[in-house]
């Protein structure tokens, strides 16, 4: 079979767009008909290994309807002690690699998860084709070129985004920069200076990551390109000449130095719950639309947009996970009774509306029906105009981190980041908790960090924030009047602060930010030792 490499050279672009992005095009009950085939060759699979037969509970179901109906759902629990221990003899497939996640504090030191070699030829599959989505402009499009520069701003193994990026190496000969040997040895900071040095030289075409990063690193980039100073990097011929250029088009607009004037990146791919509200803030600092990309340490590719910027929500794949969707009563009623056996939806039963993903990993995978702990909201069931059959997602939050105010709203992570991106505040740190007050009852507490006094009205503007970016909230305090939201500032440096007494303390990369939503006390009473609380709108 023919590589991408030797598609791209012989010009049969419309086969390679088949190839690695047809999925978005696959009709509904195409979708379907891949989901059970690959379902019941998985099941197979989980039948001959020893912890393939605990999780399907002694069933040995030859049909979907079997399996929903007789196979209980899982959590990472259910899965102790053989993936903590990398009990390589009890899985389905031998994988090639593992890649792992944060635990939980006090439960267990992390997650791991096997990568079977069917897996990960996956990952490079899908890499390819979230590059040649993110910069494709009409169904078709294909504008990756070998050799196109891609920018190693993720986190390296044994984190899934680093195996993502060999096995894409392994699918496609973009050129690493730094190459993925020097950049797996460096840390963060180190990365993105070699990454900038050597970017001045080569340019940049694609690269990944979460939205909060990119903000960060585009300006570091721009703040180390204010200074063009005596970096032997900066001395070379080419790096010149891009500095050179870049300062000209910055006067020319009359803009200080950001890095689009540097760089025209084909594709941005931006993954993660923050990244409706620095959406806006990336395309400024790299002049380039926004790609969204949705993906698991489990389950590697969970959905992607598609083509065109007129595309809402992403679209699930197909091959990654036999995918059901619990809806959010459901998923209540299981967290209360752990024998209630949920209720779940196939994807071609979806309505819109709020879901809890429930992933069956295909391909040699480990997980059974596992509850991901994401809530989903499926915005539409097709977009006929785009010619898209599939659902089209957005994720909201964790569902375990939900905010309940007196069980009339759900407030997400995401309904909290488009008040703030609504507002157009330059935010970036804050957590929220649930209270209950004496006399009011249940509010929602945003601390966030604040050095001036334009805060002072912020539970306010927050409040009506909420009100014309979540049609449940306004529904809810349309009725009953009143404003839950209550807001306390920490100084400046707080969650700065926080991370490096985390990271002095030898903690796991998923453990040196507090939560977003429902913090512990103690993550809150260090929060508030480090940043001097200071209570600002009633209450």
């Amino acid at each position: 079979m023919d590589s991408a490499a030797d598609l791209l050279r012989q010009g049969r672009t419309s086969e390679l767009w088949q190839k690695y992005c047809g999925f978005v095009e696959l009709t509904l009950e195409e979708f379907m008909l891949i989901q059970q085939r690959l379902l019941l060759e998985q099941l197979e699979l989980l039948n001959s290994s020893s912890l393939g037969r605990r999780l399907l509970a002694g069933h040995t179901p030859t049909t979907v309807e079997e399996f929903r109906r007789q196979v209980p759902v899982t959590t990472y629990h259910d899965y102790l002690p053989e993936l903590v221990e990398r009990q390589e003899d009890s899985l389905p497939a031998k994988p090639v690699a593992w890649v792992r996640t944060s635990g939980r504090t006090g439960e267990f030191p992390c997650k791991w998860a096997p990568v079977p070699k069917a897996f990960y030829d996956s990952l490079g599959k899908y890499f390819l084709g979230t590059q040649i989505l993110s910069s494709a402009r009409q169904r078709g499009d294909v504008r990756i070129a070998e050799d196109d520069v891609y920018l190693y701003t993720a986190a390296p193994p044994p984190f899934v985004t680093g195996t993502i990026l060999r096995a894409g190496r392994d699918e496609f000969p973009f050129r690493f920069v730094p190459s993925i040997e020097e950049a797996e040895g460096m840390d963060f900071q180190e990365r993105m200076e070699k990454a900038f040095l050597l970017a001045m030289e080569t340019g940049v075409d694609y690269f990944l990551g979460v939205g909060s990063v990119l903000v960060a690193m585009g300006d570091a980039f721009s703040k180390r390109s204010g200074s063009l100073s005596s970096s032997r990097g900066m001395l070379k011929p080419a790096a010149l000449a891009r500095a050179m250029r870049a300062m000209a088009r910055a006067r020319l607009k009359r803009e200080p130095l950001q890095p689009k004037h540097f760089w025209n990146p084909k594709g941005i791919t931006v993954g993660g719950m923050d990244v409706q509200i620095y959406r806006k803030r990336i395309e400024a600092l790299w002049g380039v639309r926004v790609f969204e990309g949705y993906g698991c340490t489990e389950f590697g590719n969970i959905a992607v947009q598609s083509w065109g910027a007129r595309s809402e929500g992403m679209l699930p794949s197909a091959d990654c996970a036999f995918w059901e969707f619990m809806p959010e009563i459901e998923y209540q009623l299981w967290r209360a009774d752990r024998s209630y056996h949920p209720v779940t939806y196939l994807t071609n039963e979806l309505q819109p509306g709020r879901y809890v993903l429930v992933g069956t990993s295909l391909l040699g995978g480990v997980f059974v029906r596992y509850i991901l702990g994401d809530l989903v909201r499926v915005l539409k069931t097709s977009d006929p105009e785009l010619g898209i059959h599939l659902p089209q997602i957005v994720v909201e939050s964790r569902a375990d981190d939900l905010i309940d105010l007196g069980s009339m709203v759900l407030l997400t992570e995401r309904s909290l980041w488009q008040a703030f991106a609504h507002l157009d505040l330059q935010t970036t740190d804050w957590v929220a908790r649930k209270e209950i007050l004496p006399t009011e009852g249940p509010v929602v507490r945003v601390f966030i960090e604040s050095d001036n006094g334009h805060q002072a009205n912020l539970a306010n503007d927050l409040h009506g924030a909420l009100i014309e970016t979540s049609d449940d909230y306004k529904t809810a305090f349309g009725i009953t009047g009143g404003n839950p939201v209550r807001v306390s500032t920490l100084a400046p440096g707080t969650f700065k602060a926080y991370l490096e007494a985390k990271r002095a303390e030898g903690a796991e990369l998923g453990h040196l930010k507090p939560p977003r939503m429902q913090p512990s006390d103690a993550v809150m009473k260090r929060l508030l030792d480090l940043g001097g609380q200071r209570r600002v709108n009633q209450g």
